[in-house]
């Protein structure tokens, strides 16, 4: 049974919504006096994603959570702004998951059935190389997986039976966590939410948002955004991806340059640890300790760069280079070069692998 707490975690539930209809509250109403500490923390929540600070979750007051939530999304929706949408969507997606990865799995089997129509089922299954502990529809399962990079969600390389995709529970609260990004980025483009109109007496919560947003504009057109962009990773970092996948133990060099790449284009601790997880010689624990290492996070505190590409090609592992790795001398060059490329070209940037092959995928 879930408890309001949950949907204070949770308020993307269909029980979050039935609780915010049953108070009979409109956009406007929440502008009044007596829901200012919604309004505060809905503000706090959009702030911290354009700061790219971890959005946390407050369960001291769960109403408030609640309704913050909607009043958060009416807020970036009304900015009009497609990067503030995403950033909000990825800010929140990754606050889910990490609330997710802490639950038991009945309790996970419950949200998963409560959110987004899907049908799952906690079946355990023991495999000769892996535990399993959910299931659920294939066509559910390809409602979210082609947005992962890493080959292990291929379904291909997924356990299949009787139409269900088994997983771990780990990658089920992942594969929840991205749904919900994708509908916060989806809904952005319907009719309804692009002709909405935050009410006038939030215009000026809203318009301290877009401050903010402007002030920090030039500096998102220069860093990375908050996660890994397909059609932007160079090259040898997709190779990487590729061994860890694989099972394949790669060079301590190799794991230093895909760990300080994802740290640096806004990749957490937990995302980086979940590439490593295939490899046979994966200790969690002592993986854990150089990953906040490198991202400053204990020891000096500071916070690693990746190797320069002549680095790296002297390790070996300057592989497959493209037209726009004769433009770098850097892997996040590389990055935000394709990142403005995706910008200016309206969609994912396609690469010019040299004889004219298609680029990083």
């Amino acid at each position: 049974m879930l408890a309001k707490e949950d949907l204070a975690k949770y308020p993307f539930l269909q029980k979050a919504a039935a609780f915010i209809e049953g108070r009979n509250l409109s956009i406007s109403d929440l502008a009044g006096p007596e829901f200012s500490n919604v309004v505060r923390r809905a503000v706090e929540r959009v702030r911290s994603s354009i700061l790219g600070e971890e959005v946390t979750t407050d369960t001291s007051d769960p109403e408030t959570e609640i309704l913050s939530y909607p009043l958060a999304l009416a807020f970036v929706y009304a900015s009009k702004i497609r990067w503030l949408v995403n950033r909000f969507a990825t800010s929140e997606a990754k606050r889910c998951e990490e609330e997710l990865r802490k639950e038991p799995i009945s309790k996970l089997e419950e949200i998963g059935n409560a959110s987004f129509g899907w049908k799952v089922e906690a079946k355990p299954i023991s495999l000769e190389w892996e535990k399993l502990d959910f299931r659920l529809g294939v066509w559910q399962y390809l409602e979210v997986a082609p947005q992962f990079h890493s080959v292990s969600w291929k379904l291909t390389n997924k356990y299949l039976k009787g139409g269900h995709v088994y997983l771990k529970a780990k990658d089920f609260a992942r594969l929840l966590a991205e749904n919900l990004k994708l509908r916060i980025v989806r809904r952005a483009s319907e009719e309804e939410i692009r002709k909405f109109d935050l009410p006038q007496p939030l215009m000026l919560h809203l318009e301290g948002l877009l401050k903010l947003a402007e002030e920090r504009k030039g500096t998102f057109e220069e860093e990375a955004p908050q996660g890994l962009v397909d059609g932007a990773i160079p090259p040898c970092i997709q190779a990487i991806m590729g061994d860890l996948a694989s099972g394949k133990s790669v060079s301590h060099m190799a794991r230093f340059a895909i760990t300080t790449f994802m740290i640096n284009v806004g990749e957490g601790v937990e995302d980086v640890l979940r590439r490593f997880g295939n490899v046979a010689d994966f200790d969690e624990g002592k993986a854990r300790y150089q990953v906040e290492h490198i991202a400053g996070m204990s020891g000096s505190r500071t916070k690693y760069s990746p190797p320069k590409c002549d680095v790296l090609r002297s390790f070996g592992l300057c592989v497959n280079p493209d037209r726009t790795c004769s433009r770098v001398t850097h892997p996040l060059r590389y990055y935000r070069l394709r990142l403005k490329d995706q910008r200016r070209d309206g969609g994912a940037a396609q690469g010019s692998r040299g004889g004219g092959g298609k680029g990083p995928a």
